[in-house]
């Protein structure tokens, strides 16, 4: 017997492309830009009956929270065809005039948005276990020592250089940065996916490079698994090196 599918969650945002999100019911989606995330409405339109589009917005949260309150407001009515219908008919042979004194009705206001929760970088604390690891194994990581006592050891090897972002009570992003007294590392720089391409892994990996620097590091590396071509695209952009060599490891506790 087939299982029956889950349905779909209409305000569920799911990723289409690079930087473009689309809702489960295909009324909106948030592209991102130069200037923040926009968000485009299927089903309200501009006075040129366009998709009305929304923004910008600085975080991907934002634009949620400006969704949500779409559609907390009232359902929306196209008047185009009354306001068209309205215009005053050009006799037979004339030119038309444009018009300059008739503005276009104002929009009606969207109700109020809620206040975003700030996004807090600290130092990484007993307890952020639990919550560093979920975020890993979103995006995949997996490692030998990321138990709680293995994370209390790095931090105190590393003092101030194991970095975490937190949303309220939930972690968000992470960076670990270490030195080895010749080369700095950073390890498990990840970002939970709805704050991705927010900058927020940008802001971590530049103050651990800040705290390594202080720390009279001369040169940092990051560890990028071989397939991950958006890991590596990051630490391009980053100004890091493809190196030319090929990491090997062994596990010491077998």
């Amino acid at each position: 017997m087939t299982a029956k599918a889950a349905p779909v969650d209409p305000a569920q945002l799911a990723r289409t492309a690079a930087g473009r999100y689309a809702t489960g019911d295909g009324r909106f989606t948030v592209e991102q830009a130069s200037g923040g995330w926009m968000l485009v409405d299927a089903e309200q339109a501009d006075e040129l009956g366009l998709p009305l589009v929304r923004g910008p917005f600085t975080t991907l949260e934002w634009a949620r929270a400006a969704m949500a309150a779409v559609r907390a407001g009232p359902a929306p009515v196209s008047n185009l065809a009354d306001r068209g219908a309205a215009l005053p008919k050009p006799r037979p042979g004339a030119r038309r005039q444009p018009s300059m004194g008739s503005a276009a009705p104002a929009a009606p206001a969207l109700p109020a948005l809620p206040e975003p929760v700030p996004i807090v970088v600290r130092e990484y604390r007993s307890g952020d276990g639990e919550g560093l690891r979920a975020l890993w194994a979103e995006a995949g990581f997996r490692s030998i020592g990321d138990d709680d006592a293995g994370l209390r050891r790095f931090a105190q090897r590393n003092p101030g250089t194991f970095l975490v972002a937190t949303q309220g009570p939930a972690i968000v992003a992470s960076a670990m940065g270490a030195w080895d007294g010749r080369r700095g590392w950073i390890y498990h720089v990840a970002t939970a996916a709805e704050h991705r391409r927010s900058g927020i892994a940008t802001r971590l990996v530049r103050q651990v490079e800040a705290r390594l620097a202080a720390l009279g590091c001369p040169r940092v590396n990051a560890v990028v698994k071989d397939g991950n071509e958006d890991g590596a695209e990051f630490w391009v952009a980053m100004g890091y090196e493809r190196a030319p060599s090929r990491q090997f490891g062994r596990d010491l506790t077998r």
